[in-house]
């Protein structure tokens, strides 16, 4: 709707859409450290983050020891008001969101997944039930379900094992979302080669959003994902409407003039001479350069002015 009515002006629009971000796990992690920081990245604001973790893919060596240890962490957490006790985890903002991502829990179990566990709720009024979800852990998800494909923005963790490097890659891109992915290994060449493969707009090396609280680098995404950057000197120059501005830097000793060759009437020799100039602005190998700029400035030298030329006829 924003850029339909920004179309009618022509006002230029940058536009962060959401995403479905990948989280990519290998087999060579230090695991304690990783799992909390899947945790986190998936219940940060109770989920609702456009650039936190929606997709979770574990290598199958490690996949039942990681799956154990999300778990034992989700069973610890409790959702509720921050002002009225002590709760890991608060509400969700939008009203009648919750119901959405039950319907996708359930999509999810219909198709064959599984529920590793969910979070418990303090004492919530009765008035604020629908404005909390508890942490969801789900198993055995695959493509087909919609909480593999469709921006969730809460706190669920769909987890997927995938068996090779190439593997993780195609299922990361197979998302019509391409905002950001977090890619964990030993290896730290290995996850650059991953994370340089997937189709986004920003990755984390062994870590989880920190590119957002680099204010230096531009953020946002491709796909629908949206458009645009903001942050960096990219997000400043989209709030700019730029120009550009060419002079003589040591005007008025130098100044941009018209060579006699191509002035008008043009000379008989003035596409041989444009084509040395091209040659000599842009050719293969130095040495062609310096050759054409050699001859360039032969022609300049001999040439006469069009009106002498003529009057010698």
């Amino acid at each position: 709707m924003i850029m339909q009515k920004a179309s009618e002006t022509l006002i230029p629009v940058t536009l962060e859409l959401g995403g479905k971000d990948a989280f990519i796990v290998c087999e060579d992690v230090d695991l304690p450290n990783v799992v909390q920081v899947a945790v986190r990245a998936a219940l940060q604001s109770s989920g609702q983050n456009c650039a936190g973790a929606e997709r979770f893919y574990v290598h199958k060596d490690i996949y039942p020891t990681f799956v154990s240890r999300v778990v034992k962490i989700i069973k610890s957490i409790s959702v509720g008001p921050p002002l009225s006790g002590r709760y890991d985890m608060g509400a969700i903002c939008m009203i009648e969101h919750s119901e959405r991502l039950q319907n996708l829990v359930n999509d999810a179990l219909d198709k064959g997944a599984e529920i590793a566990v969910r979070g418990s709720f303090g004492n919530l009024g009765e008035d604020a039930v629908d404005q909390f979800f508890p942490p969801t852990v789900l198993v055995n998800v695959n493509h087909t379900m919609k909480i593999m494909q469709e921006e969730a923005f809460g706190p669920i963790l769909p987890i997927m094992k995938f068996s090779s490097d190439e593997e993780v890659i195609q299922l990361a891109n197979d998302s019509k979302y391409g905002l950001g992915c977090a890619v964990f290994s030993g290896n730290q060449k290995r996850a650059i080669k991953i994370a340089s493969q997937v189709h986004c707009g920003v990755a984390a090396i062994n870590d989880f959003a920190s590119s957002y609280m680099c204010q230096s680098l531009p953020f946002g995404g491709v796909k629908d994902s949206g458009f645009g950057r903001f942050a960096g000197v990219e997000g400043l120059r989209a709030c700019c409407l730029v120009k550009a501005v060419v002079e003589d830097r040591w005007w008025p000793y130098v100044k941009t003039m018209i060579p006699k060759p191509i002035q008008y009437p043009v000379s008989e020799n003035g596409f041989a001479f444009q084509q040395l100039l091209v040659e000599t602005l842009y050719g293969i190998s130095v040495w062609d350069r310096l050759q054409s700029l050699v001859n360039l400035l032969k022609m300049i030298s001999e040439q006469k002015s069009p009106i002498t030329r003529r009057k010698s006829r």
